[in-house]
């Protein structure tokens, strides 16, 4: 790419279709076992070399872009590049909700970096778990049942054939505060094996479906907020199930036919078009 170039990438919303906390580790960090799917809810990063440092104009104000912590582990990782970056972020994923949008987008950045410096899927994962727990599941996103502190990943096939409504609370939900209230006695109490859930989307089982849709953060956080409540119990009026994801304030509906959303096999990619 020439200096000034500019390649645009979208970087998918997830939602946790299950979301199970098993234990706290000794490093401080939680045990999760989870179904991630990503959604067709997507920011935008246009991506530019400049001659030094890094540059990011965002349509929302972000107090800590995330994406300044992909460019410092990537320049201590691998090398100081003799050019810059500069990034027009445009967002479009709620933030404190429980969709990802951070983690998307430094998938995203590290995505155009790995491609510009051919870096190996192997480091390239290995710095996503620098910058994020979650960040590595985007790299290649889709569907996956993510474990540990949510840098392992169990890529599966695609789930096809859903759509998703969303609502997000103006308010957003700090995720270290969420974890902060969840207790030992709250882990481990889902009612299905989160393959079960898996298996049900692929078979199109609906009432297995509603049985193993789970998310331990409701058992928290819908007691403190009634709007986040109130938002599932309109969804599940003409949605087959409807749930918080991660533990921010958006909640999905999943439906047949009848949805603004879909699922995506890809966490991120590049829009075809090169400005």
């Amino acid at each position: 790419m020439e200096q000034g170039g500019s390649r645009i990438l979208r970087a998918y919303a997830k939602i946790n279709l299950y979301l199970d906390v098993i234990r706290k580790r000794k490093d401080g960090f939680h045990e999760i076992i989870s179904l991630f799917q990503n959604i067709s809810l997507y920011d935008r990063l246009i991506i530019s070399k400049i001659e030094r440092g890094i540059e990011i104009k965002s349509n929302v104000n972000i107090a800590e872009n995330i994406l300044y912590k992909v460019w410092s582990v990537f320049t201590r990782e691998v090398r100081i590049p003799n050019f810059g970056i500069k990034i027009i972020l445009e967002k479009n994923i709620p933030m404190e909700a429980g969709l990802g949008g951070g983690s998307a987008d430094a998938a995203a950045f590290l995505k155009y970096l790995g491609d510009e410096f051919n870096i190996s899927d192997e480091k390239l994962n290995f710095m996503a778990a620098k910058v994020g727990s979650d960040v590595p599941f985007f790299l290649k996103g889709g569907t996956a049942i993510v474990r540990g502190k949510g840098d392992e990943i169990e890529k599966l096939s695609p789930i096809k054939g859903y759509k998703v409504k969303l609502i997000t609370s103006p308010q957003g939900m700090l995720t270290k505060r969420a974890y902060e209230m969840l207790k030992p006695n709250h882990f481990g109490k889902a009612n299905c094996n989160v393959y079960k859930l898996y298996e049900a989307y692929q078979l199109r089982d609906l009432k297995q479906l509603q049985y193993c849709t789970y998310n331990v953060f409701e058992k928290v956080i819908l007691p403190i907020r009634p709007d986040i409540a109130l938002n599932i119990k309109k969804l599940k009026k003409d949605c087959i199930v409807a749930a918080m994801t991660g533990s921010g304030s958006s909640v999905f509906g999943i439906t047949l036919n009848n949805g603004e959303y879909e699922f995506v096999p890809r966490g991120v990619e590049y829009e075809e078009i090169e400005l």
